[in-house]
């Protein structure tokens, strides 16, 4: 009976610790390894949904370039009213956001400004200097919303349109004539039984600021809860305001090149920067290149890679700087850039209305 009342000897009992500390370093070793699978996977998600999101908001503006309800942009009047009620931010006036062709300096369905060290455009534009991430390019697109108000020879839409005078509409008789104005509706010209269409009329500029979430009015080292992100943004008239809004963040560089095409290239785009485009009247297309940025670090492998984003060249070194080639002043996201995984992508878009003339 003693002998049987036994319990386990001390051997026994290390042996069988020292097994089941095993099992249970197998297990934290899986969980580990499951949850570095899932951060991996997390911040795929993360790039390639930001680079959808980047992708379809630029694509819709751009197909929507020099859209004017079946008219011309040469066809278009500009009455004094429209630009009236634009609020001056800077160079980015009443005169400018409704320049809708090429006789003015940065007019037209489409126009693009090259990256610069500080922003190529007027800087109060975006706020300042520090709202603009240096070597990234800005495009200006203008069209009018498809979204038509109610068609008639007098909108029945009058009195929404007379009821936000300080936005600005488009009045088209297709293939006629239209006008850009705001507060009452223009009188019919020249025949009174025609059908008019009313469309919201929009400017979008597109550009990247440093960050997200600002301290203030301004991009600091405190934004974004210290970690400042660089951000697509997405300039507009809101009630005759200029305002900006957040359309994904992430994107650590932006580069658009420009298609176009003309008798003596066979009609057959030629892509160059903003700067050297002959004539924007030319541009059928647009290709634009754009890497995203994951701000979850990655310390598994170091992510070492070159990026080449037209005339913008950058190249990530385990260890060291980045170098970069033709970015004018950009630096790349992170105090140790090469612990965050980066995507780049490449895309064209045309411009349908320039092609269907």
């Amino acid at each position: 009976m003693a002998h049987a009342a036994r319990g386990f000897s001390l051997i026994e009992l290390m042996i069988a610790m020292v097994l089941g500390l095993l099992v249970v370093a197998g297990l934290i070793n899986l969980f580990v390894a499951n949850r570095k699978a899932y951060q991996v996977q997390s911040g795929n998600n993360y790039l390639q949904e930001n680079m959808r999101i980047a992708s379809d908001r630029l694509g819709w503006s751009l197909r929507m370039v020099d859209f004017w309800g079946g008219n011309k942009a040469v066809g278009v009047t500009v009455d004094s009213s429209a630009s009236a009620t634009v609020t001056d931010n800077g160079d980015c006036d009443g005169n400018w956001a409704t320049a809708i062709t090429y006789s003015t300096t940065g007019g037209g369905g489409i126009f693009g400004y090259n990256g610069a060290a500080s922003p190529p455009i007027d800087s109060t534009c975006i706020g300042g200097t520090a709202n603009y991430v240096p070597g990234s390019d800005v495009l200006v697109l203008r069209y009018a919303d498809p979204q038509v108000l109610s068609p008639g020879p007098v909108p029945v839409a009058a009195s929404t349109i007379t009821g936000n005078a300080d936005r600005i509409f488009l009045l088209s008789t297709p293939g006629n004539r239209a006008e850009l104005f705001a507060g009452s509706v223009p009188a019919p010209q020249p025949n009174a039984t025609l059908m008019r269409y009313a469309y919201p009329y929009q400017i979008d500029m597109y550009y990247l600021r440093p960050c997200n979430v600002m301290t203030g009015s301004t991009c600091t080292a405190s934004a974004d809860g210290g970690q400042p992100l660089p951000t697509l943004m997405r300039m507009r008239l809101s009630d005759g305001n200029f305002v900006s809004d957040p359309v994904v963040d992430g994107i650590e560089q932006l580069k658009i090149e420009y298609g176009e095409a003309s008798a003596a290239t066979g009609m057959a785009p030629e892509y160059h920067s903003a700067d050297n485009v002959g004539n924007w009247a030319d541009v059928i297309s647009a290709r634009v290149s754009l890497v995203a940025v994951n701000p979850v670090r990655d310390l598994t492998v170091p992510h070492v890679a070159t990026y080449t984003l037209g005339n913008c060249t950058y190249t990530i070194n385990n260890g060291s700087a980045a170098t970069t080639t033709g970015c004018a002043g950009f630096k790349p996201y992170g105090d140790k850039p090469w612990q965050f995984v980066r995507a780049s992508q490449q895309f064209v878009v045309q411009l349908r209305n320039r092609v269907r003339g």
